[in-house]
């Protein structure tokens, strides 16, 4: 069977850095990449099927569970594949992504007068047939694949063996680090938006504190400010006074005055998310040990934003962070002390003594002093920065300082 070229279109181009995963390939002796994960199939396909965002679901048989593999080769004249799941067609025709090789499998059904794509005949109800023959006709079946270990289900890996014996697999997981972690001058713009929204909503919920709303209503106040900016809500923490603690999940609990409210607030924007938290106080001054404890993460921000920068070591980042809470008086909440941000809220690299990544221009990091202090709460002030060539642009703007509302 004779395979499409890719398109050249150029509202249709890989999001990704195409020449520099070419290279990372040869590097890892890789002539696939095969994705699989919600995070790295949207990174490479630039499309997530809105229910992806969870787990996997069951499909219309009963039988199997949802999952879209990606595959793009090495060589940039072999054409890239996509297999959705049947019912995922009407999504896909909406979202239109760059690849257009989509091979449909799944169940075969009807409704309201429109059939499956599968539905005709001759599609696979197995979704590892259909990546083995996508394999195949580009006359890889006895190549070297990366592919997702840590996330393809054994079951479907298994079949995969079966069905390619011939091919290698090995972990696709350093390409994936390699590649992702450096973004595009497309996701910065994303990520920089979803920030900008993000401080939107921090602000609308410092605003809404006079009234002295629940933890669940500021919740409501900060998912609706995103959606009304064009972003999804991913998830937040709302703490208030002592209970932030031992439990950062929102739940009736009104604040009290001079308690601090702590907010970390998730948004999601075409797949890639923000991370973001502030505290503020609630009707009164709060007491000295929350000031304390405020006056130490402030600090300890503003010196992280001043430090990261290109050619600094992450594990330098998370030292200078350790030590400069320490120096107040306060141990970390955790030994990371920020992480890489982008299609996971976590992900490489992680400002830990154990990560020795040097930062380089186009890393987004997310610096995340935090504590707990007993009798105060949950205190941290994180933010979103870009790094550039001569340091950082912070991408969340929101003020730092500590401000009574209400």
């Amino acid at each position: 069977m004779k395979v499409a070229s890719e398109p050249t279109r150029t509202d249709r181009l890989p999001p990704f850095d195409r020449d520099r995963l070419s290279r990372l390939m040869e590097e890892k002796g890789a002539d696939l990449l095969l994705g699989c994960s919600r995070a790295n199939v949207g990174y490479l396909a630039d499309y997530t099927y809105y229910v992806a965002q969870g787990l996997p679901y069951v499909l219309e048989d009963g039988k199997q569970w949802s999952i879209t593999f990606v595959g793009v080769a090495r060589d940039p004249k072999i054409p890239s594949f996509l297999t959705p799941v049947s019912s995922e067609h009407g999504s896909i025709a909406h979202a239109d992504p760059w690849i257009a090789d989509r091979r449909f499998w799944g169940p075969k059904w009807t409704y309201a007068g429109q059939s499956s794509p599968t539905a005709g005949g001759g599609a696979p109800e197995d979704v590892a047939v259909c990546v083995a023959d996508a394999i195949r006709e580009r006359g890889l079946a006895e190549a070297r694949i990366a592919l997702e270990s840590e996330a393809v289900p054994a079951t479907r890996y298994e079949r995969l063996r079966e069905l390619l014996p011939r091919a290698k697999f090995i972990d696709a997981a350093p390409i994936f680090r390699d590649l992702r972690i450096i973004k595009t001058p497309v996701e910065i713009t994303r990520l920089r938006e979803v920030a900008t929204a993000t401080d939107l909503a921090t602000a609308a919920a410092y605003e809404a504190l006079p009234g002295g709303p629940t933890e669940i209503e500021l919740q409501n106040v900060i998912a609706g400010s995103l959606v009304r900016s064009g972003m999804a809500f991913g998830w937040c923490s709302v703490a208030y006074g002592p209970k932030g603690v031992t439990v950062i999940e929102a739940t009736d609990r009104p604040p009290a005055p001079g308690e601090i409210a702590r907010i970390d607030i998730v948004g999601i924007h075409h797949g890639y998310y923000s991370d973001m938290s502030r505290v503020n106080a609630y009707a009164k001054q709060p007491d000295a040990a929350s000031l304390k404890a405020h006056a130490a993460i402030f600090d300890t921000n503003a010196v992280m934003r001043r430090e990261v920068g290109p050619g600094v070591q992450a594990s330098d980042v998370a030292r200078i962070a350790h030590q400069t809470l320490g120096g107040h008086g306060y141990p970390m909440l955790a030994p990371q002390a920020g992480h890489g941000i982008g299609r996971d809220v976590h992900e490489p690299p992680y400002l830990a003594e154990w990560d020795t990544t040097v930062l380089r221009p186009g890393m987004v990091i997310d610096l995340e002093p935090a504590m707990r202090v007993a009798g105060v709460g949950s205190v941290n002030i994180e933010d979103m920065v870009v790094i550039t060539e001569t340091g950082c642009e912070v991408l969340t703007n929101y003020p730092r300082e500590l401000a009574v509302f209400g």
